[in-house]
């Protein structure tokens, strides 16, 4: 998995992915995490790990959160399940 450093509304984040987003999937991600207090006070605090699903036009990101660390293990069609 690749590590890729990002600025996103004033947070600094490491985007920990094999998969090759869009700048806009990206943002629209972390706008969804940030929306469900993922980061921050109230946060999951490194170690922790907490999971979500997150949907964006049709696809469902399965992500992991550990303090600024958001890793996003799997990218499928929102319809598809999970094995």
């Amino acid at each position: 998995m690749e590590v890729y450093p990002i600025e996103h509304k004033g947070l600094i984040l490491n985007i920990i992915t094999d998969y090759d987003l869009t700048f806009k999937e990206l943002r629209l991600l972390l706008d969804k995490l940030m929306e469900e207090e993922a980061f921050g006070p109230g946060g999951s605090e490194p170690g922790d790990g907490c999971f979500y699903d997150i949907v964006i036009d049709e696809w469902k990101y399965i992500v992991d959160v550990q303090g600024y660390e958001v890793v996003v293990y799997r990218k499928i069609p929102e319809e598809e399940e999970i094995s």
